[in-house]
């Protein structure tokens, strides 16, 4: 195997997606914690924010498990975690009825108990309640009486904070995945208020600490934030956003920690930085700091994985930048799920003797498919999108003027349509402009990142939307069939 191969074959290792199912999970030195996020990570942030993608649920597995704490803690310096910190999971997309209850012992637990009740009996089998709190067998008994004795509950949580203390310990409680509270968004609202709130509470504590990992969206319906203090969570919330030298760190980071290409990668890297060329992988092997941080070294360095130009000469870009511009949403975000599966299948769609890793066409192909998986996940999260994009899909070139979208939604009665659904169905963060007709409908969609504003009246569609849904843009990327 050439070591152009090595690299290739690395590269589709590299950049398998961040999710996680139980019983797989990422190797310890696959993580990259970019600078920035060491806040997120932090234990006095309780709420954590990040679109689809950012790594919510990676950060939730991996904070939990001994081997990747010992990893971040020996390896990022900027990461300020206490000694004696015990991390536990509270709730999210695995099956663990032991330290919380799944959606469908939700459903039955809030027919009987408030929510709030609920979370603080979560709370209470992860710190370890004693008394009567302990002697209580399956959710239900904790719930009801927890529910039945705050005053106990107060008095044996006191104890347990007490307790933690004594030891040296804090006790730090994840949450994640809360779309997946339950079925039916009419009963997430009120779990997922429940939640933050309990989260709050747990502030008053000295050694009690909740995290909670949401999506945007989630911050944005008023029926999960609208109680006391929660501009309290929002003043402290951290942000999983990545910026370009991150996202390339990340992919050096696992890349250069693979079996295949390790040993290249590391070569490479040593003589861009002018330092000793190893003839041994490191194991486990760190980005050098400057390579964090340096556009420039890094772009040297992708030119070598994908040639300098994204076609025969660099009018077209180069492939450095290029990725990201046509990745990027309208809102300045790239999540590295959309990056790596960009990069996989650049990779995977290689000639086996091609001369480089990847080239500007598989790029291409990969952006391709990173714009499907936005398109999904969008419509996944705001149902409503479907209904609105479909009439414009495959229909227009963009920039466009905003009366172009207008006719081609009064030809299919989209907003008449999307006014009758929500009237007779519980429509999932329905448009709060809808009220403002086409203009109110196009706000929406720039606060989603899905459009761009030009000079008032037209309309640009990033290419991590556009290409998905087949619509034209002088140089762009050929949309999707």
């Amino acid at each position: 195997m050439t070591d152009v191969q090595r690299l290739r074959q690395g590269l589709i290792e590299a950049t398998r997606t961040l999710d996680e199912t139980p019983g797989q999970t990422t190797p310890p030195e696959f993580t990259y914690l970019p600078p920035s996020h060491a806040r997120a990570l932090d234990l006095e942030a309780t709420l954590v924010e990040g679109i689809r993608g950012a790594g919510k649920s990676f950060w939730w597995r991996q904070m939990a498990q001994s081997s990747h704490q010992q990893f971040l803690q020996a390896h990022f310096r900027q990461l300020r975690w206490p000694a004696g910190l015990r991390v536990c999971q509270g709730f999210g997309t695995d099956a663990a009825p032991a330290h919380w209850p799944d959606a469908d012992t939700l459903a039955q637990l809030t027919r009987l108990h408030t929510p709030r009740a609920i979370w603080r009996a979560v709370i209470g089998v992860h710190a370890g309640l004693a008394g009567g709190f302990a002697e209580q067998v399956g959710w239900d008994q904790r719930v009801a009486w927890v529910e039945a004795r705050p005053e106990a509950y107060a008095h044996a949580l006191q104890a347990a904070d007490q307790a933690l203390a004594d030891r040296g310990e804090h006790l730090l409680v994840l949450f994640d995945a809360l779309d997946r509270l339950a079925d039916d968004w009419a009963q997430i609202h009120p779990l997922a208020r429940s939640l933050l709130q309990v989260a709050l509470d747990m502030r008053s504590t000295r050694r009690i600490r909740c995290k909670v990992f949401a999506r945007p969206d989630n911050l944005q319906a008023p029926q999960i934030t609208s109680f006391p203090d929660f501009s309290k969570l929002l003043a402290g919330k951290a942000s999983l956003e990545w910026r370009r030298a991150d996202l390339y760190a990340l992919l050096l980071q696992r890349l250069g920690n693979t079996a295949d290409a390790a040993l290249t990668l590391q070569q490479w890297v040593a003589e861009l930085l002018q330092q000793p060329v190893p003839t041994v992988a490191a194991q486990p092997w760190l980005v050098p700091d400057r390579l964090r941080t340096d556009e420039a070294l890094q772009e040297r360095l992708f030119e070598r994985l994908a040639g300098r130009a994204m076609g025969s000469s660099t009018k077209r870009g180069k492939p450095y930048s290029w990725l990201i511009n046509h990745l990027v949403d309208g809102v300045g975000q790239v999540s590295p799920r959309s990056f790596l599966a960009a990069l996989g299948v650049a990779a995977a769609e290689a000639a086996t003797d091609a001369p480089q890793a990847i080239d500007y066409r598989g790029i291409q192909s990969g952006v391709r498919k990173a714009s499907s998986i936005r398109a999904t996940e969008i419509v996944e999260d705001y149902p409503w999108v479907r209904l609105v994009m479909a009439p414009l899909t495959g229909k227009l070139t963009v920039p466009c003027k905003a009366s172009e979208i207008d006719t081609l939604w009064a030809a299919d009665d989209t907003l008449g349509l999307l006014q009758g659904l929500l009237q007779h169905e519980n429509v999932k963060l329905p448009p709060a402009h809808l009220d403002q007709g086409g203009k109110g409908v196009l706000i929406d969609l720039e606060a989603l990142g899905m459009v761009q504003r030009i000079d008032g009246d037209r309309v640009q569609v990033p290419d991590a939307y556009r290409i998905a849904y087949g619509m034209g843009r002088r140089g762009g990327v050929t949309p999707l069939k």
